[in-house]
């Protein structure tokens, strides 16, 4: 037995359905900002948290004094890749450093 379209019924299922793949691609990118991996996202906690920690005073290190303080790091707690484990790092830091040091 054939059924009849119902325009609205299709309309309201897609418009859900639409929300729902909205809502999980929101949900998915703001967890990527700091990092795809879990080694990426602690690499930006641990920036972050030094970032936050710098004297009053300091004015935020040049990149190569980041990759510095990066590596250093990565030598004593880091684990999968060291470029990506540098650059959370760094981004970390930043944005840890511009949160207690507004300009």
């Amino acid at each position: 037995m054939l059924r009849e379209f119902k325009p609205l019924r299709f309309f309201v299922m897609m418009a859900v359905a639409a929300f729902v793949v909205c809502g999980m691609t929101a949900f998915y990118t703001h967890r990527a900002v700091h990092g795809r991996t879990p080694e990426e996202r602690a690499a930006y906690w641990i920036g972050e948290k030094a970032g936050e920690q710098a004297p009053r005073d300091a004015k935020l290190p040049t990149p190569a004094e980041l990759n510095m303080m990066a590596q250093k790091d990565f030598d004593q707690q880091g684990s999968g890749n060291k470029q990506d484990w540098d650059l959370a790092f760094e981004r970390g830091y930043e944005d840890g450093f511009k949160k207690t040091h507004p300009r």
